[in-house]
């Protein structure tokens, strides 16, 4: 049997992000300490490289997939 994320199309590092997510804003506002809300902001930047090793272009940002 397949795992629901997988069969989802969603990679396990995707579908542990979005549960995480999901579970940090099912926490009431007045239970939410400022590490858990800090939690929720993410960056994450992607450089593309030639077939040299070489960086193509500055990192840029991703994109989220909503």
């Amino acid at each position: 049997m397949t795992a629901a994320w997988k069969s989802a199309g969603l990679t396990y590092s995707t579908y542990l992000a979005l549960t995480s997510r999901l579970l940090r804003k099912a926490l009431k506002p007045e239970l939410q300490t400022a590490a858990v809300k800090a939690r929720s902001n993410t960056e994450a930047m992607f450089t593309e490289y030639s077939e040299k090793g070489t960086p193509k272009a500055d990192p840029t940002p991703l994109q989220p997939h909503h």
